[in-house]
C-alpha cells in the first residue's frame, strides 16, 4: 500500500489520523527554553510569549536526514511512499527530505514540495487519499499530487513583518520592512514559490480585501480554506466574507502551528485555496 510521509505544520487532526493508518508524520521542531523539541510538544502561546519577550527569533529546525530515513525504514521496503512537505519557500524539509530518499537507496519514493503549508497541505493529503482509493498506481498518485500543488494559493496579512525578518523569512517582502507605521502588509507566495508583497493596504478591512481580490482573480476555486494564528476572531470574520461571497464551496476555518507562529507571528489571517486554473 502506498504510505504517505507528511510533516507536522500539515496540522492533520488525531482523529483523522487515527482513520488512516498509512499516514505518517515526521515533526518539525522548535525551541523551547534552549531544548528543541518535536512541535507538537510545544504551544503557539510558548512561542509568541518568548519571541515578544526577547525580541528575537524563535528557533526552529527541520527533521534531520536521520529523522526521515529512519522513518523510511520504519516502513515496509515493498510499500511506495510519497513525502508531503511544507512549501520550500519557508523551509528546507523539502530540500532535506529529497536528500534522504536518495541516500535511502529505495525507488519507491517521491517527495512533494507542497508549495503552501496547514489546511493546503491537508488538502493534498486528501488529494493522496482518494487517489489511491482509487487504485491509481504509485507513479499516477505522485504526478497528480504535483498538480494539485501547483494550483494551490496561499495569502496572508500580518500585523508586522518582524516575525518573518527576525527569522530570515522576509524574502521578496523585504521593502516594506522600516516603512510607513501602520502599513498592514498583504503577503503571497509567488510563482516561483517565494515570500513576495500582494499589497500594501492601512486596515484589516482593506487587508481582507486584498486577499478575497487574489482569491477573485484565481477563481474558479474547488477549495478554500481560511487559517488563522492566535486571532479566531479575525478567521471568523474573513470565513464568513469569503463564504459570502462563495455560497457553493465550503469555507473551512483553522489554525496554523508553533513552527508557523515562529515563522508568522500572532494576528494572522489567510486564504490558502486551490484554483481550477
Amino acid at each position: 500500500m502506498i504510505q504517505l510521509v507528511v510533516d507536522s505544520t500539515a496540522a492533520l487532526p488525531k482523529d483523522f489520523l487515527a482513520d488512516h493508518a498509512n499516514i505518517h508524520v515526521i515533526p518539525l521542531f522548535i525551541s523551547i527554553k534552549g531544548e528543541y523539541v518535536p512541535e507538537n510538544e510545544a504551544t503557539i502561546e510558548q512561542v509568541i510569549e518568548y519571541s515578544e519577550s526577547t525580541k528575537k527569533a524563535v528557533s526552529t529546525s527541520q527533521p534531520s536526514t536521520g529523522d526521515f530515513l529512519k522513518m523510511f525504514e520504519s516502513i515496509p521496503a515493498e510499500d511506495p511512499i510519497i513525502v508531503i512537505c511544507l512549501t520550500s519557500g519557508v523551509s528546507g524539509t523539502y530540500n532535506g527530505a529529497v536528500l534522504a530518499a536518495r541516500q535511502s537507496g529505495r525507488k519507491n519514493i517521491s517527495v512533494i514540495n507542497s508549495r503552501t503549508t496547514a489546511v493546503g497541505m491537508m488538502e493534498i493529503v486528501e488529494d493522496a487519499l482518494e487517489f489511491i482509493d482509487k487504485g491509481l498506481s504509485f507513479e499516477e498518485v505522485g504526478e497528480k499530487l504535483l498538480e494539485s500543488a501547483s494550483l494551490l494559493r496561499t495569502t496572508f496579512t500580518v500585523p508586522t513583518l518582524d516575525y518573518l525578518r527576525r527569522g530570515g523569512r522576509v524574502g521578496k517582502a523585504a521593502g516594506l520592512i522600516g516603512s510607513i507605521l501602520k502599513i498592514k502588509p498583504v503577503i503571497y507566495l509567488n510563482d516561483n514559490n517565494e515570500v513576495d508583497v500582494l499589497a500594501k493596504v492601512r486596515t484589516e478591512k482593506k487587508a481582507a480585501a486584498a486577499m478575497i481580490d487574489y482569491l477573485h482573480k484565481n477563481s474558479p476555486c474547488k477549495r478554500i480554506g481560511i487559517v488563522h494564528i492566535e486571532n479566531e476572531e479575525g478567521g471568523r470574520a474573513l470565513q464568513a466574507r469569503v463564504q459570502e461571497e462563495y455560497p457553493d464551496v465550503e469555507v473551512t476555518l483553522t489554525t496554523g502551528t508553533p513552527v508557523l507562529a515562529s515563522y508568522l507571528g500572532p494576528g494572522l489571517t489567510g486564504i490558502i485555496f486551490e484554483s481550477a486554473k
